[in-house]
């Protein structure tokens, strides 16, 4: 008999070299994979809106997207039965915001509260990570407003920059977890026209405000602003609660408040 002796073509030694790279180096990736830590991303949804109540929120509409916004404001419920408690007093404020970047947003308004017109804007500095790296998020607003009232005396030289006001603001709020979120607003208001000359033309105040989501669609707020000064017997510190509910697209929201304008000069 004659032993048989087969040898093995070298092409098989390639072949199961190949193969043993290919699944070390599959093997190596999946490892890596499970070591990389996750990467940090930008908070969202800190607030259901662009605005807290009166208070401006860190929110903006994104990219592309066109923010239209009516709002009316009743009158005083203690008036009694004879003005509807407050209904037959409401005035209405009405907004266009357009998001010219998904961080950055221009803005114009008209009230029927003293006939203001407004122009704004606003943008994100600072945006809240997941990780913690950035603790909260920090938001420029800026607004100009003219009080579109007829002159008290028509007949004296009055200057059109005495209808104008001013208001720069920084945002800075925080999503505490999925329910609870704060803001904290400094904000700097300089009037052009005051109504006393013992009174300060500019001003500063300082604005708390919080959100709290009892459900996937429902959520409560509250404002306060504290003026540092200027504070008299006929100003009082603005005080807001509210109910934000969402509709599909829609954000509802109803609330108390002691001011009775819906822009910042009005209740600042």
């Amino acid at each position: 008999m004659k032993a048989m002796v087969r040898f093995i073509s070298p092409a098989w030694f390639v072949l199961v070299l190949v193969g043993f790279q290919s699944y070390s180096s599959q093997g190596q990736s999946l490892l890596d994979a499970l070591d990389t830590e996750p990467t940090a991303h930008p908070v969202t949804a800190t607030f259901k809106d662009t605005r807290v109540i009166n208070m401006q929120s860190n929110e903006t509409p994104g990219a592309g997207v066109l923010h239209f916004v009516i709002a009316h404001r009743f009158g005083r419920i203690n008036e009694g039965a004879y003005s509807l408690w407050g209904l037959d007093n409401a005035s209405m404020r009405m907004g266009f915001d357009y998001g010219l970047t998904d961080r950055w947003t221009l803005g114009v308004g008209r009230s029927t509260f003293q006939k203001t017109y407004e122009a704004s804007i606003k943008g994100k500095l600072f945006l809240q990570k997941s990780d913690n790296s950035v603790p909260v998020s920090v938001t420029y607003y800026g607004v100009i407003m003219a009080n579109g009232l007829r002159w008290q005396e028509p007949d004296r030289e009055n200057l059109f920059s005495s209808r104008l006001s001013y208001v720069n603001q920084l945002i800075v709020t925080r999503k505490i977890n999925d329910r609870t979120s704060l803001a904290v607003v400094p904000s700097f208001i300089h009037r052009n026209l005051v109504d006393i000359t013992s009174k300060s033309h500019d001003q500063w105040t300082l604005g708390l405000g919080g959100r709290h989501k009892l459900t996937h669609r429902v959520s409560i707020n509250s404002e306060y602003h504290f003026l540092v000064n200027g504070l008299d017997e006929a100003t009082t510190n603005s005080l807001s609660l509210g109910v934000d509910i969402e509709t599909g697209g829609h954000v509802f929201q109803l609330h108390i408040t002691n001011s009775q304008g819906m822009f910042e000069r009005a209740f600042l």
